[in-house]
């Protein structure tokens, strides 16, 4: 990873929002807040905006069609979005699953496993290691989120009482930083940053955490592949990439803001932090398809 003005500044920002937090509790909340939500939109909602150009640059020359793909990415979308509001048990469990391999499979893209099989296993354990750490941080807040979709539920008093018995559990994202750093054995500035973001994650609120090594890690990451590999070099690659990730991401970040802000209206029973994690995933189903294919076509 190149280091950048705004890949420099996300660490000391963090540090800072962290030490807000312990001194300011108040004054921590809204600018850890602030600071997650800008993430989202500068980095972590653009960074699914170029499934269209991924598609139209990696597939056959003149196959690609924007109105076909537009149908059956929203068409997915839909799909899962019924799921949600008929099998939400299943419907989580299932995001959690995706996320913990998408999450993998951006992290140890580069790793030195050769076997398919044992590579996607490595994937899949590293993913759920880190999903689990970065929940197990902030149980209580977890498990009162998700206890607005799934009512009483065992499994969540299970996990609250785990976390509070095993306490090393809450470490588990370190667990999966140490299999990338012995899968993966370059790109050392970035293994010490992951670690660092993940430091900083470990004592922020749910939502301000999992944001900080979404948006300014596994985003940043993907967005810096896809740049290097489907865009030219210097300012007018960059401006290229922008000027394509700004149509979508525009009407991504509107209509969160539009469905979050009026869910109170048609969800009142969902806490809004779920139902923004609900939106999340529904955008990441088709994207993290598209980025398997992408890395596949890569290796």
């Amino acid at each position: 990873m190149k280091l950048s003005a705004w890949n420099a500044a996300v660490l000391p920002a963090g540090i800072f929002i962290l030490l807000l937090h312990l001194t300011v509790p108040s004054a921590g909340l809204w600018a850890g807040t602030a600071f997650a939500l800008l993430g989202l939109i500068l980095v972590g909602i653009p960074h699914g905006s170029l499934d269209h150009i991924i598609t139209e640059k990696t597939g056959e020359a003149g196959s690609f069609s924007l109105v076909r793909f537009l149908v059956m990415y929203l068409l997915t979308m839909l799909v899962y979005a019924l799921f949600w509001v008929w099998l939400p048990a299943l419907s989580l469990l299932f995001f959690l699953l995706m996320s913990a391999w998408h999450f993998g499979e951006t992290d140890l893209e580069e790793s030195s496993v050769s076997q398919q099989l044992f590579a996607r296993l490595a994937q899949l354990l590293y993913g759920s290691l880190l999903l689990f750490g970065l929940l197990a941080n902030d149980p209580e807040q977890t498990v009162a989120i998700l206890a607005s979709l799934l009512g009483e539920s065992a499994v969540l008093t299970r996990f609250l009482n785990l976390t509070d018995a095993q306490p090393w559990l809450r470490f588990t994202e370190f667990y999966a930083l140490a299999l990338r750093i012995a899968l993966v054995r370059s790109r050392v500035f970035d293994q010490l940053r992951l670690g660092l973001v993940l430091s900083i994650a470990l004592f922020l609120p749910l939502l301000e955490g999992f944001l900080l090594y979404f948006c300014h890690h596994h985003a940043w990451v993907n967005l810096l592949r896809v740049k290097e590999r489907l865009y030219e070099e210097g300012p007018a690659g960059l401006k290229n990439m922008i000027r394509d990730m700004m149509p979508f991401s525009l009407i991504s970040v509107f209509g969160i803001i539009i469905l979050v802000a009026s869910s109170p209206l048609w969800l009142s029973q969902v806490n809004p932090v779920l139902l923004f994690f609900i939106l999340i995933s529904v955008l990441t189903l088709p994207h993290a398809g598209i980025m398997s294919r992408f890395y596949l076509q890569e290796g």
